[in-house]
Order: C-alpha cells, then sequence, then structure tokens
C-alpha cells in the first residue's frame, strides 16, 4: 500500500509538472503586435508577495525543486520530494493589513482535507471522500521578523522552519481526543514536535524527515 502511493506520487508529480513556465519573453498580442509581457502582469498582480507564496518558494529552492506542482491550487499537498509529499503552512508577526501592532499568537493550519482532486484518491482513504491529512511531511515557516516598520521578507535571516512528519501531528490530535484538529500552535511545534532550523539547515532537516517517514512505515509493517 505505501509503496503504490509514492509511486503515484512520482507519476503524479510528473503530470503536475508537464508544463513549460511563462517567462518575460511571453507576449500578449493585439493584431499581431505585441503590446505588454507576462512581466507586466506579474509586477502588477505580485508587487506584495504574500508571505505563504514566499514560504513555499523556499522550501521547493531549498530542495531544487524548479517546477510548482500545485499551480492550479487543487492538489492534495504543495510538493513532493523523494516520492513523500510536503504541505507547506506558513504565518509572521507582521502582515500587511497590520500596520500598528505584532500578532502575537501564531497558529497553523493542519486541518484534515479530502483528497478527491487527487486521481490517485483511492489508495490513501476509499473513495477520497473521508477527510485525512494528504501530506507525509509538514514544512511550518514563520517569518519571525517584529519590525513593523522594516519589516523585510525577503531577509532569509528572519525565517524559521519546523519540519515535522504528519504521523506526529496525527498522533499528536489524536492523543488530545480530536484526531480532527483544525490548527496547532508555534508553542505546541517547538515544544513538543520538532526544533527550530534556519535556512541554510532546511535541506538537511528535509532529508532527515524523509528518512524518519520511511523509518516509521518500514518499522509499521
Amino acid at each position: 500500500m505505501r509503496r503504490d502511493i509514492e509511486k503515484n506520487v512520482e507519476i503524479q508529480r510528473q503530470k503536475n509538472t508537464d508544463y513549460t513556465p511563462m517567462t518575460e519573453k511571453d507576449y500578449f498580442k493585439y493584431n499581431g503586435e505585441n503590446q505588454f509581457s507576462v512581466l507586466d502582469v506579474w509586477r502588477y498582480a505580485h508587487c506584495l508577495l504574500e508571505n505563504d507564496v514566499i514560504a513555499e518558494y523556499l522550501v521547493a529552492k531549498s530542495l531544487n525543486i524548479i517546477k510548482a506542482e500545485n499551480i492550479t491550487y487543487w492538489t492534495a499537498y504543495d510538493m513532493s520530494y523523494k516520492n513523500k509529499r510536503i504541505e507547506v503552512k506558513s504565518t509572521a508577526y507582521v502582515h500587511a493589513w497590520n500596520t500598528s501592532s505584532v500578532s502575537e499568537v501564531r497558529t497553523f493550519s493542519i486541518e484534515p482535507s479530502k483528497n478527491i482532486y487527487w486521481d490517485n484518491s483511492e489508495l490513501v482513504n476509499n473513495d477520497g471522500t473521508e477527510a485525512s491529512r494528504q501530506s507525509d511531511i509538514y514544512v511550518f515557516c514563520l517569518n519571525a521578523d517584529k519590525d513593523i516598520k522594516n519589516h523585510d521578507p525577503f531577509n532569509l535571516n528572519n525565517w524559521e522552519f519546523y519540519v515535522v512528519p504528519t504521523y506526529k501531528i496525527n498522533s499528536y490530535a489524536e492523543t488530545k481526543g480530536n484526531p480532527n484538529q483544525k490548527k496547532i500552535s508555534l508553542n505546541v511545534i517547538r515544544e513538543l514536535l520538532a526544533d527550530k532550523v534556519q535556512y541554510d539547515g532546511l535541506f538537511d532537516a528535509i532529508e532527515a524527515c524523509v528518512i524518519e517517514v520511511d523509518n516509521y512505515y518500514n518499522n509499521e509493517n
């Protein structure tokens, strides 16, 4: 069963990345003449990068993942690495809509979901209608910068990462008597589940988690 899931994760990765990324050389045309480029659209639509977009890119970059898998935003997980499904969650103390105070309470979503958008959902939980956590690994990303006036999401020194195997999230939620728990606090992650790493340690932390996940499922069999 586990081997089938990982095999199909790779099949899904190939399917989801079977596209040619647009570049600044792609132009909108009118009467056959270039009018403006995709780069102009990006500058307009993404002039202020959202925290979750940056976080997901940092994880992908650390793993040398070039093409996004969740370009439709309907995939069951954000990306895969060594046939492990990875879900990236992010939060920050400073937000564009909050320019007067720091958001001290930090939580991440761990809400189970239905995987009806994954072609191989029957391998995970029957017909895909039963909610579960669809990843093998969570990467929780925190922009720890609390300087409201000079907030800089591009400073990688401000980012903290917590890499947790999903089975530990499930175990924690079940221990609390709430297997369908929707959120988990940063404090719980820090105290019970994972050590903080900086950007330069993210790759090694994910590599170690991949091994941990393999060992967990090997011991289950």
